[in-house]
């Protein structure tokens, strides 16, 4: 089998350079490799954009043709190649697929757009006053036209039989199948996410020099003195209602000798402008993923106030340390962390408030530890299990 990888899908959106949907492409893309005596693999990518330095080698080691999206056409690639199937880990039409032709394959990994297509916390995120008239005539005038424009862009994919669907979790499905009911009875695939530790194979050939606890210090944060969120340039994962609820503590003398570190924040100054306690926040722009790991691990906690997820990786990569989580209880999240978390109502500063003294508690804190391990090993077990299961499907 003729195999066409879409490496584009790995790399930056409009809204993050690193999100998950991309890294669940980057792994899928590893996992895929394991598998070349029964496909030739062919791929491309955007060239003027960042992608992951280890598939670029993977690329060289094993010889796969990599076409550049800004000199050829995916039709033309397939033709070229004679490609028996193809994948995307999200799935562009604007590309123009040329469906019927060839198998096409691609990840459902939710549908935010239009379950969460607005939310007021939308508005602290504009930083100019052309954004804020931008805005206020999205969720206004133009709020109809978007729904309808939304739905329409999601129904060509969810529509199509000549799409091969898979999903991630039981409530993506659900959802896939609730906007666009004709889907009832169509036969989609729920493979949990996976992430980097199910790829027994990969080892990163270019990353940043191993930290260890003195390394904190640069974050001037201690071992287990410190909360952490992730992903705070989002409005969609919620950070400033967080960010919110954090300072209300601080100001109460709650949780003295504690700070809370922020990754993925571009702008400081969101979050900074209404802040009563600006110096226990620590706000660090994006991050690697050795780096995000040590701050996982150490972290006393970790917090996901995100609005809409249809997986979820942050509290997982969390508990994988027996860190305890406080998290949404919404889309995929209580789905995804079981009883190993506490929930709260994200749209909510007084309970996510509640849930973090709540994490101050010593024998709360200590039970959510064990749960935490045991539901991460459930969960990875899961994980890796799928990961075979999604490689054999998409390749059989």
């Amino acid at each position: 089998m003729r195999f066409l990888y879409d490496l584009s899908a790995t790399q930056p959106s409009p809204e993050s350079k690193f999100h998950g949907g991309g890294a669940y492409g980057e792994i899928v893309f590893f996992k895929l490799l394991e598998y070349l005596d029964r496909i030739t693999l062919v791929a491309y990518y955007d060239a003027d954009s960042y992608i992951n330095p280890d598939i670029i080698e993977a690329i060289k080691k094993h010889n796969i043709p990599l076409y550049d999206l800004n000199k050829i056409s995916v039709t033309k690639i397939i033709e070229k190649e004679k490609i028996d199937r193809a994948y995307s880990a999200m799935l562009n039409l604007n590309q123009h697929w040329p469906l019927g032709s060839v198998q096409v394959y691609t990840t459902v990994h939710g549908l935010r757009t239009l379950e969460m297509p607005f939310d007021s916390i939308m508005f602290s995120y504009m930083t100019s006053l052309k954004e804020k008239i931008k805005f206020l005539l999205f969720v206004t005038v133009a709020r109809k036209l978007y729904l309808k424009k939304m739905l329409e862009i999601n129904g060509r994919l969810a529509n199509d039989d000549r799409i091969n669907i898979i999903t991630i979790s039981n409530h993506s499905l659900a959802s896939i199948k609730s906007f666009f009911p004709d889907n009832m009875n169509r036969k989609i695939p729920v493979f949990a996410s996976p992430t980097f530790e199910q790829l027994e194979n990969y080892a990163p050939i270019k990353d940043s020099p191993i930290m260890n606890n003195a390394n904190l210090q640069s974050f001037s944060v201690t071992e287990k003195k410190f909360f952490l969120i992730t992903s705070a340039a989002r409005w969609t994962k919620n950070a400033l209602r967080a960010v919110f609820a954090f300072d209300e503590i601080f100001s109460d003398d709650i949780a003295t000798d504690f700070k809370v570190v922020l990754t993925g924040v571009t702008n400081k100054k969101i979050f900074t402008k209404k802040l009563k306690n600006p110096d226990r926040f620590v706000f660090l722009d994006y991050v690697d993923r050795n780096v995000l790991n040590i701050l996982a691990k150490n972290a006393y906690g970790f917090i996901y106030p995100s609005l809409n997820e249809g997986f979820g990786y942050p509290p997982i990569e969390s508990m994988r340390y027996g860190v305890p989580v406080a998290a949404s209880g919404t889309s995929s999240i209580p789905e995804i962390c079981g009883d190993a978390v506490l929930y709260f109502d994200p749209y909510s500063i007084s309970e996510i408030k509640n849930r973090i003294i709540q994490l101050l508690n010593s024998d709360i804190y200590n039970q959510l530890i064990e749960k935490s391990k045991k539901q991460y090993e459930f969960i990875s077990s899961k994980q890796k299990k799928d990961l075979e299961l999604l490689a054999d499907y998409l390749i059989s």
